[in-house]
């Protein structure tokens, strides 16, 4: 059976449909093992007179992948994957970090990743990047490293617009620009209240409050008050 290597590719959107260039890498070595944790989040039901505790489910929060480790073995003795200089090991872990967590102007952040291997595919975004130097030349040059990642699920706004399939006003909205539109004016529409306009630039990584024109789409998502 062919071995199959973790393969970890870069985008410019949430969606994953437009990659960054050269913006790919495959595992060195595959990692040991990986983790995938869900955080369901209760709240207590408070009732007048109840001696324990009641809770209510309130909602699902982040759901995360840790992966480790990831071995870069510059002494020749392990050479498997021919599109990597098994001598670099510095290199590699540099090309390595800048595909995950390089910051990036045009998206105003770094990266969404999409990381597949045998049946795992996960959408995310790197919240932490670690690496550990065990092996060393005389020079101090590396000979071997381990990296670890841990990775943040991540769904675009369109997808859970049409997920929630709603256009109550506590849900996310998703508005297209029209000729004198403006943020607060958008704003006071969706939320009743143009205070947040700056919330939402922000959200919509805009330089500033006037950086938008018609036929751009901006997101509103629910906002606590």
């Amino acid at each position: 059976m062919e071995l199959k290597k973790v393969k970890i590719e870069s985008f410019k959107n949430a969606k994953c449909t437009d990659a960054l260039p050269n913006g790919s890498i495959e595992a060195f070595i595959n990692p040991t093992q990986y983790t995938k944790s869900i955080t369901i989040k209760h709240a207590k039901a408070d009732i007048i007179g109840d001696s324990q505790k009641t809770l209510v489910f309130s909602s699902f929060e982040d759901e995360t992948l840790s992966m480790g480790e990831f071995i870069v073995d510059g002494t020749g003795l392990v050479f498997n994957n021919p599109t990597v200089d098994n001598q670099d090991v510095d290199g590699y872990v540099k090309k390595f970090q800048d595909i995950v967590s390089k910051y990036h102007g045009e998206i105003h952040g770094p990266p969404y990743l999409k990381i597949t291997w045998g049946d795992l595919s996960f959408t995310c975004v790197c919240t932490n990047f670690e690496v550990n130097y065990t092996m060393f030349r005389p020079d101090g040059t590396a000979l071997r490293a381990k990296i670890t990642l841990k990775l943040a699920n991540t769904v675009d706004w369109k997808t859970k617009i049409e997920e929630a399939n709603n256009q109550s006003p506590d849900l996310t909205h998703l508005r297209k620009v029209k000729a004198g539109d403006t943020l607060p004016y958008m704003t006071y529409q969706i939320y009743g209240d143009s205070s947040y306009y700056l919330d939402i630039a922000r959200i919509n990584k805009l330089r500033h409050i006037n950086d938008i024109k018609p036929g751009d789409e901006l997101f509103f998502p629910p906002l606590k008050k």
